[in-house]
This record gives structure tokens, sequence and C-alpha cells, in this order.
């Protein structure tokens, strides 16, 4: 039986809405509370509630909506819990029953007769007009309040009646009555999430009573998720700080502002809750991708109550809910460190940053927090503050660099340490003002106490010199420090000058002419100290190889060298080049090379990993060897790591890789991979002239040739020579650039310049001396000869230099040049073994551009031994057949003809059977036997 419509239901209209809303960028819900209030008005009841997080709004649409009730002609009761009143029973309702005229009625807790007192209150309002309930807060309403709304809720379902409850999403219930319990499923659910962009715009709007830019909208809404209160708790703290110039705030001062007095509100607001104040804490000391362990130990709670504060605090939407510990707030978190005492903040930033490094966190997140503990001893920290500042400084990030040494330099240092720190903050001012940079430098060696420790300093810095403005400012550091060292300090001053050669001499054309001056005179001056006369030998060996006058004196000197203990010396970039480019015709060398450079020290370069050096130099070898898959293999990972870093046009060492990658890639026949990788690296225009892109001249030529643009090939080729020869470089062991000119000049129908450069660098090879050098010679005089006899000879003895060296691919080259300059002259019986051998030779190096070369001339040859049988051999059957007549095995011809070797078998079988043989030991007599007669 349905209950009576109501009098006021069929006497009085139903009011429109007319209100307008108070709050910003709640139009919806608004929409929404208007459509509740009308069905409510017309008899029906309701129950809503609104949940979201700490200061979304929850009370302030709540205010709007009995506003709007009130316009419609409803009688409006409101309540709020409140968390210091959760022990005073009945304080709720008694609000809820002034506002309804109740104030006589006789309400005192745990009475049955008051539970009924209430339910007639709010059914006689109902019987003369709609009533809304609005009870904000009810997770701290009292006990006997939230009762007395559940006996009331089950009780006014048919009569007009909206209750209307907020609670802030997460927090426990003050007693043991749940929300759900208390709206049943018949409930509706309105969850307020933060403003958006239009919400956040119009609201800061207001606050500066002017226009907002759009970048300020932006940051706001990063850092506070659109929360109307911490929006307003923000332009508090920027009136606070900035004055009413809100307007001209700039995003990053919105995002690293806090209030500090929401910090203490939302400490003392989480005391009921164990742990989680100062889990807060940590977190906001931590900072974002704080693990849990580090959380416990900075908190000081146990494993298991750190998980459990950690989850009521992603409830309460303080944290985030996901895998990285951070808050949801980045505004929180500033609140909550300007809550803490400068000293207590500085004091747990240099705990969390013990904690990080405990952990192997990464130097840039451990020395932000030494940075914050100023004040604080840090012993252990200064050297991550120095690894992190030289980060920043790469990163271009100079003002943080120089803050990072400026915190170091307020520790007590030694003298040496201080002055390797002022030197590193000259740098750091040298990269942003180079004026600024050299005066500084100047006040820092004024100041040095000790000229030999400058020495050591100095050349630190040397050999950390990476790009060329960085070479630079070392060389002006080396130079100042040699005009204070006097004849007393005679190995220091020989130390200082040869490390600044090495740094010059590998640097721009200018630099690097000036160094080879001093070539002769650091040669001749011998040093006493056994680590410097290891130097020495270095010196030596390395002008023996720049100058190409004698492989076996620079072999020599780099034995002696390489005899005593490491040296860091051997991966600065200039000599790493030099010893890999001579160093692969001496094995015995190259491994000792290897284990000297070692994997496992922290290289100086920014831009190297442990174990880069090594790895690259395993990458060279195996190129100069021919085993191109794994020369592949080393490089291409390491040019990953040098693109993902971002340094491949600043590095030496990634110039160098990507140079001798893209040699590989154009010898395996990846020509497309080579142009894109170059593209990618900026190499394609014009160079700088740093010693190591010469070798990206160089195998930009290389590419070009293989590409069949000779012109441009040739151009890049004696652009590297002319670049060399003006370094005083001229050498067939540095950069063989010569022997690919010479086929750059014949591609392009130049036969005497070509001839001309052959002879010249024949005549090198010879001063030089190694197999490989005087074989690449010969290859390129037999190439470019007039006379076909000469030429035939030069390709002969090429292949038997090259024989004598590591150098498989040239060998195999050689072997096929030979093999089509016979039978281009008429010989096809004479070019077949040393094209077969090309075939061998090329295919266990895996280069497909050769073997196609060498493939295609032995077909060129089977007219002597398989053309025109009458068998009715197929073509392809007439070319495998003839090849193995020749002596190739089935995976030869596999690989020559690009067949599968099953392929080979099939067409081996039929040329059996028709020929009428049984194997291959008859094929050249059947073959020849049964050739077509000649006309």
């Amino acid at each position: 039986m349905t209950s009576p419509v109501p009098a006021w239901v069929v006497h009085r209209p139903v009011l429109v809405p007319s209100a307008r809303p108070v709050c910003h960028g709640r139009e919806a819900e608004l929409r929404t509370m208007r459509a509740l209030l009308a069905r409510v008005a017309v008899g029906r009841s309701a129950i809503v509630t609104m949940t979201g997080e700490l200061g979304v709004g929850k009370s302030v649409l709540l205010e709007t909506t009995a506003e709007l009730a009130r316009s419609m002609g409803f009688a409006v009761a409101v309540g709020h819990g409140a968390r210091l009143e959760t022990h005073l029973d009945g304080g709720v309702i008694r609000q809820l029953a002034d506002d309804l005229g109740g104030q006589d009625v006789d309400l005192r807790p745990d009475r049955v007769s008051s539970l009924e007192a209430f339910y007639r209150l709010v059914r006689q309002a109902a019987e003369k007009r709609p009533v809304l309930i609005v009870v904000d807060d009810i997770h701290v309403t009292d006990i006997w309040s939230m009762r007395s709304m559940a006996y009331l809720r089950r009780r006014t379902t048919d009569q007009p009646v909206l209750i209307m409850l907020g609670s802030t999403t997460g927090h426990p219930p003050a007693g043991e009555v749940s929300l759900q319990e208390l709206t049943g499923t018949s409930a509706e659910t309105v969850v307020l999430g933060g403003l958006g962009v239009h919400g956040v715009a119009e609201l800061l709007k207001e606050a500066v009573s002017a226009p907002v830019h759009a970048d300020l909208v932006t940051a706001s809404l990063d850092v506070t998720k659109g929360n109307p209160f911490l929006l307003h708790c923000m332009l508090g703290a920027l009136r606070a700080r900035f004055g009413g110039e809100i307007g001209a705030v700039t995003p990053d001062e919105v995002r690293e502002v806090g209030a500090p007095d929401l910090g203490e509100q939302l400490r003392v607001r989480l005391r009921p809750l164990p742990g989680c104040a100062e889990i807060v804490r940590a977190v906001a000391v931590l900072g974002d991708e704080a693990s849990v362990n580090m959380i416990a130990a900075m908190s000081g709670v146990d494993h298991a109550q750190a998980l459990r504060g950690m989850d009521s605090l992603v409830r309460l939407r303080i944290l985030d809910n996901s895998h990285a510990v951070s808050f949801r707030h980045p505004f929180v978190r500033n609140s909550v460190l300007q809550d803490l005492p400068v000293a207590t903040r500085a004091a747990d930033h240099a705990r969390a940053a013990r904690l990080l490094a405990d952990a192997d966190a990464p130097n840039a997140r451990i020395a932000a927090h030494l940075l914050e503990a100023r004040g604080i001893r840090i012993a252990w920290g200064l050297d991550v503050l120095r690894h992190a500042a030289r980060a920043a400084a790469h990163d271009g990030r100079l003002a943080l660099a120089a803050d990072l040494l400026d915190r170091v330099l307020a520790e007590p240092l030694g003298s040496d340490d201080r002055l390797a720190v002022q030197l590193e903050l000259v740098h750091v001012d040298f990269l942003g003002d180079s004026a600024k940079g050299m005066a500084r430098l100047r006040e820092a060696l004024a100041h040095a106490d000790d000229v030999r420790s400058a020495v050591g300093q100095a050349v630190t810095m040397l050999l950390r010199a990476c790009t060329a403005h960085e070479a630079r400012l070392a060389l002006s550091i080396g130079l100042q420090v040699q005009s204070r060292l006097s004849s007393q300090e005679k190995d220091e001053l020989w130390e200082l000058r040869a490390i600044c050669y090495l740094v010059a001499a590998g640097n721009d054309l200018g630099l690097a002419l000036r160094a080879s001056l001093f070539t002769d005179e650091l040669e001749s001056e011998k040093p006493d100290a056994p680590r410097l006369r290891q130097l020495h030998s270095v010196i030596m060996s390395l002008g023996h190889a720049l100058r190409g006058d004698s492989a076996l004196e620079a072999v020599r000197y780099a034995d002696e060298a390489l005899a005593g203990d490491r040296m860091d010396v051997f991966v600065q970039p200039f000599v790493f080049t030099l010893s890999t480019c001579f160093l692969v015709d001496a094995p015995e060398l190259s491994d000792k090379f290897r284990r000297m450079i070692g994997s496992t020290s922290e290289p100086h370069d920014l831009h190297l990993r442990k174990g880069t050096v090594v790895s690259l130099a395993h990458g060279m070898d195996f190129l100069a060897s021919g085993e191109l898959i794994r020369a592949k293999t080393f490089l291409k990972w390491q040019m990953r790591l040098f693109e993902e870093l971002g340094s491949v046009q600043d590095c030496p060492m990634a110039i160098l890789c990507a140079a001798r990658l893209t040699e590989v890639l154009v010898d395996l026949g990846r020509a497309d991979e080579a142009r894109d990788m170059l593209v990618r690296s900026g190499f394609t225009g014009e160079l700088p002239e740093l010693f190591q892109h010469n070798l990206v001249l160089y195998s930009r030529g290389k590419l070009k040739l293989a590409l069949h643009d000779a012109e441009g090939a040739l151009a890049d080729l004696l652009e590297c020579g002319r670049r060399l020869e003006a370094s005083a470089v001229d050498s067939p062991a540095v950069i063989p650039w010569r022997a690919l000119a010479v086929r750059a000049y014949l591609a392009l129908g130049q036969r005497e310049p070509a001839a001309a450069l052959a002879k010249e660098d024949h005549e090198m090879a010879r001063q030089w001396g190694t197999p490989r050098a005087l074989g690449t010679a010969l290859l390129s005089v037999g190439l470019s000869a007039d006379d076909e006899e000469a030429g035939t000879r030069a390709l002969v003895k090429a292949t038997e230099f090259l024989a004598e060296s590591t150098a498989k691919l040239q060998l195999a080259e050689a072997f096929f040049e030979l093999g089509a300059h016979l039978r281009r002259r008429g010989h096809p019986e004479r070019a077949i073994p040393h094209l077969r051998r090309a075939v061998e030779l090329s295919a266990k190096c895996e280069s497909q551009p050769l073997i196609r070369l060498a493939g295609d001339e032995l077909r060129a040859c089977e007219p002597v031994t398989a053309e025109g049988t009458v068998h009715g051999l197929t073509k392809q059957e007439t070319r495998v057949a003839g090849m193995a007549a020749q002596g190739l095995t089935n995976r030869q011809i596999a690989e020559a003809l690009f067949l599968t070797r099953r392929t080979v078998e099939l067409h081996l079988s039929g040329a059996y059977r028709k020929l009428g043989i049984t194997g291959r030991t008859d094929l050249a007599e059947a073959l020849s036997q049964h050739r077509a007669p000649q006309a």
C-alpha cells in the first residue's frame, strides 16, 4: 500500500532552481544536485554520498547545494562532524534537529525514544515541504548520530527527504558503523575529483583579479592536481613569498612553493594513524622512487608497519597509488618539508643520502640530498658530489654543477683536494663564461700551496678533457702550471708537457700542428722516474707511428710501455686511437694493450662506462683481422650506449666508434644501415677538425665508394689526407686513405693520378715496413698500373705480403683483384684458384659484397669448362658443376651463388646423372669431353 501524497505536493507548485553556483569548476556536479532536488521535490526520497580526498571541495559543494535547496523551498538541516567532537554522543543529530525547529525535542543518546523523536521531527517537516538533510564529514561523526541517521534512512523511503553525506576518501570511520551500513545499497555516490584546467584558471583569475598565463595554470594544476583547498593554500604561500604580484610568478616558482602551516596541519591530523606522520616525513625527504625499506629505515618503523601506514596514506590520497612511492600532490610534499626545522631537514637529507648510497643509487640522487644537508659533515660523500658535478656540467646544467662543487668546498679539505675541486669549478665556469673561468683559474693557482700537487691536478684534468672546448681549457691549465715550475721540477715539467702534447695533437689542426713542434724535444729528453720513462716510451712509439718511419721501432717502444704498470694515458683518446691503428699488426702487443686499459677501472670521460674502451679495442682488432660479425657486435653495442648518452658528436671515443662501425657495416654489405647511422649521428656534412673526424672522413669515403659515389668519396678521402698532412701525420699505419683514394680515382677513369698516389703510398709503406701496409699499397699499385704484366706482379706480391698479416679481408680482396685481372687478360684457368681463394676468405669474413663479386668472376670463367654441354644440363647445373670441377666445396658454391647447400646438392645430382658419372672426381674430365665444338 502506497503512502498518501503529502498535501504540499498537491497544492504547491514545484519550484524551478534559480540559485547560481558559487564554486568554480563544479558545473557538472551542480547539475546533478539540481536533478536530485527536483526529483525529491515531487515526493521521492534519495540518499547521496559525496566522497573525495581532503580539501577537494566537498563542504563547499554541500553548502552550495543547501543554498540551492532553500531557494527551491526545501527545509534544510545541516550538521557537521568534527574530529574533536567524536566523543560527544548526539552532537550532529542535535545540530540537525535545531535546524528543523526541534530545539525542545528530547534527543538524549542511547534511548530508543530519542531515535523515534528524531524520526517524527523529520517526518513532520517532510509533510509540509521537501527536506534536505546534510551531514558533512560523516566519517568523524559521533556513533549515536550515525545510528540515528541509519534509523532515519530506513524509515523515510516514502518521504520527500534527500539525505546527503560528505565523507573523506580513505578516512576510517570514528565508530563501528561503516558508511555503507549507514547508506544501504540504494545510495547514489558522487565522487569529486580535482578541478580541471578551466576550474583552476577561474579560481586563479579570481584570486589575482586578472587573467593568468596558461603556464601558471598548468604548473598549479601539476602541483595540486586541482584540489581547491591546496590551490588556496598555494596562493596564500605565494602571497606570503612574493606579495601581491602573483600574476608574475613563474611556473618553476609555483613548483617549489610550500605552506608550512599545511605541513603542520597534516602532521597533527595524522597522529592518530600509527607511523603515518613519520612515513610522510620520510617520503618527503627521500623524494620519488623511495623504496619501502628506505622509508621504513628513515621513519623508524618496522617493515610491516610501514606497509600498513603507506596503505592508509594511499587511501587518503596523500601518497600516489603507484609502484613508485611518491606524493599525490607535489605541493603537499613541499609543505611537509617546509614544516621541518632547517637543522632537522638537513640531518634528514644527510641520512637519506647515506641510505641511498648504501643502496647503490645513482650519484645524482645522492648528491641532491647532500646538497640539502648543509651544515652536516659528509666527508664520505665528497666524491659523490664531484662525480655528480661532472655529470651536471656535461649535461649543460652548469648552475647545479657549481652548487655541488661549492658544497664540497664548504667541507674541511686538504690543500691538494681543495685545489682539485677549485680546478673543477674553473672548468664549470669556463663552460659558461671563458673569461670568468680563466679569472678563477688564475686565482686558484695563485693560492696553490704545492706546485707538484698542481701538476698532478693539471694532468688529471688533461686526461679528463673530452670535447675540443674542454681540451683548450685543460691546455690553458697545463701551460699556466708549467710557467710556475722551476728547473728543480724537471720530471714534473716533462710529464705536464707530454700530456699537453697528447691533448693538443688530438685536437684541431692549429693545436695539432703546434704540438708536433715539440715531438723531437719530448723524445730527446728522457725523464728519471720509472713511471715517466714508461710514458716516454709511449711518446716514442706514437712518434714513430705518426711519422710512419719504422714499425719495428714503434712496436719496440710500445712493448716497453706496455711492460710496466697500468697507465691512464692509454685511454686518452689520441693515444688510444693511434695505438689501436698500428698495434693490429702485433697481436701479442694488442692483447697486452687490452689488458693494460682493463675493464674494471672507472674511466675519466663521463661518456664512457667501465669496459667501454676495452670493447672498442676488441671491435677494432676484429675489424683489422676481418672478423666482421664479431667486430659489429662489439662496436654496435657501444654505439648504442653513446647514442643513449647523446655524446656521439662530442666524445672522441664515440666518434671513433661511429667511424669504425661504418667500415664494418660497409664490408658486411649494409651500406644503407651505415648511411642511416651517419645521418643520425650528424656526420654527413662538414666536419670539425678533431683528430677522430679524420677517421669519419675515411669511413664516409669508403661508404660513398660502396654507394657508387666516387666523386664524393674522393673529396672526403683527399680532405682526410689534407688534414693529416697539415697535422704532420703522414703514415699508412694511421689511416690508409690513399688506398681508397686510388680506387675512387679509378672509378672516375683517372688512372694517372691514381698511379701517382699508389706509388706514393708504396714508398711510405716500404718505410713503415709491415706486411699489411705493403700488401695494401701493392694492391693499389697493381690496380692502377698501365703495364698489365707489372700489374700482375704487383697483385701477386700483394697477396704474398697480406698472407703474412692478420688482414684476412684485405687478402680476400687481393685474391679477387688478382683473379679478375687474370680473367680480363684471357687467363681464366689461372684466375680460378685465386677467385676460389677469394670466395673462401670473404665467406669466412662474411663480407657479402666481396662474396658476390668473387662469385660473379668465377661464373665468368665457366666457358672454359662447361659451356654448351650436349647432355642437356641447365644453366644453373652448368654453373654449379663448373665450380665443383674447379675444386669449390658445396658451401663455397652456395655462398658464391646465393643458394642453399641442399639446392647445390640437387643440381650436382642432376649433373652427375646427365653426364653419366658417379661423383665430383669425374666432373672436370666429363665436362671437358662433352664441351660443344668451338666455332
